[in-house]
């Protein structure tokens, strides 16, 4: 068994994006990156001013994360082609087809792996969607063979 003690440290970067500002006194980190993997907190729709981008419509609203995701993956220093699963959450499964339809504009084949989960609400009550994404640098999914 490996001795973990005597394992180097990890470099641990916390990634800042313009237009997604952790408000004062956050409990959160939007996005790091720890060795090659990208974390980043479940990402939404929510504007500057509160208000979901897309308004009432989780197609633009999942337009507006995948948007985001890769905005962040951008200044982690990857890109869309290193995420390797979704997980999408939405308050109505009748949204699915078009928050699919994003989804396939934002990604190419090889597509992440993904898993779709309804859920009953979010903190800010009119947001429709929000989606957790798993990147790691070192994976590139336009590489990988089909």
């Amino acid at each position: 068994m490996p001795d973990i003690a005597a394992s180097a440290p990890v470099c641990v970067r916390r990634v800042t994006t313009p237009g997604l500002i952790e408000p004062p006194g956050a409990s959160w980190t939007n996005c790091m990156v720890i060795g090659q993997e990208v974390v980043m907190s479940g990402v939404t729709a929510r504007g500057t001013d509160g208000a979901p981008i897309g308004g009432a419509n989780a197609g633009l609203q999942a337009k507006a994360i995948f948007n985001r995701i890769a905005a962040q993956l951008n200044a982690a220093g990857g890109d869309l082609c290193n995420v390797y699963k979704l997980v999408i959450y939405v308050t109505d499964m009748r949204f699915k087809d078009d928050i699919n339809a994003m989804r396939a504009a934002a990604f190419q084949p090889l597509y992440p792996a993904s898993t779709f989960v309804g859920v009953n609400g979010f903190a800010f009550p009119d947001l429709l969607v929000e989606i957790d994404a798993f990147a790691n640098l070192a994976v590139n999914l336009h590489n990988a063979g089909a």
